[in-house]
């Protein structure tokens, strides 16, 4: 929800991130401005953005937990392997 617009600054309240409550975002003086509802959506778009670069953190340890798990995974599978033709074989 957007709290209010002026010339110089826009605040945007409730996010609807776990990690952001309040996003101040300043509008750039000079040039030509766009209208006050489409201010509002590009706002909202820039925080949604920002949402998903805080994920970032939980991204990596999610891949480096699946590195770890492929990792046992084939240790597992060589061992069974190595088994079976020692089985096989011996």
């Amino acid at each position: 929800m957007i709290k209010g617009v002026n010339r110089q600054m826009i605040e945007v309240t409730h996010t609807g991130s776990p990690y952001f409550e309040r996003a101040f975002l300043v509008v750039r003086s000079g040039g030509e401005v766009p209208p006050a509802d489409s201010l509002h959506r590009l706002a909202e778009k820039v925080v949604q953005q920002a949402d998903t670069y805080a994920g970032l953190k939980q991204q990596r340890r999610r891949q480096w937990l699946q590195r770890i798990g492929y990792g046992l995974a084939c240790a597992g599978s060589g061992a069974g392997l190595y088994w079976l033709v020692q089985m096989v074989m011996g």
